[in-house]
């Protein structure tokens, strides 16, 4: 074989190792992934029922009155929307809430020698149930 045809085969070789080496060997390329979007999680509009329970050292406290107010709390009357008195199982059902909407549950609860106050200010009442009550008290 001529050298010439020995020196251009040499080239080429050489030429198609330099693109071999600077391919990504069928791999694809990939960029930094951006951000995964955030989620807000949505109120469950069919929920409009919140349960609260109001206990004394882990005892329910039958008939005190419980306050359901604005998020602005229950210190001014005009935020007082509902009021219930806890059952002999110390418990109370407030209905007609709008999903998603931040209100304050309200307590007074007679103690020995003085009264003590709980007050709860949450979204979170969505999550509560007959069996899985907020609790306000100790």
């Amino acid at each position: 074989m001529p050298r010439p045809f020995i020196i251009a085969g040499a080239l080429l070789a050489l030429a198609l190792s330099v693109v071999a080496c600077n391919s990504n060997n069928g791999l694809t390329a990939f960029t930094t992934p951006t951000a995964a979007p955030t989620v807000s999680p949505t109120a469950n509009p069919a929920i409009t029922t919140a349960f609260v329970k109001v206990t004394a050292a882990a005892t329910p406290v039958p008939n005190v009155t419980v306050s359901l107010c604005t998020s602005a709390g229950c210190a001014v009357p005009a935020n007082v929307l509902q009021q219930q008195t806890t059952n002999a199982s110390g418990e109370v059902e407030f209905t007609a809430m709008s999903p998603g909407t931040v209100y304050c549950f309200f307590t007074q609860s007679p103690g020995t020698g003085s009264t003590t106050t709980y007050q709860d200010c949450t979204s979170n009442w969505q999550s509560t149930s007959a069996a899985n009550p907020l609790t306000l008290g100790t």
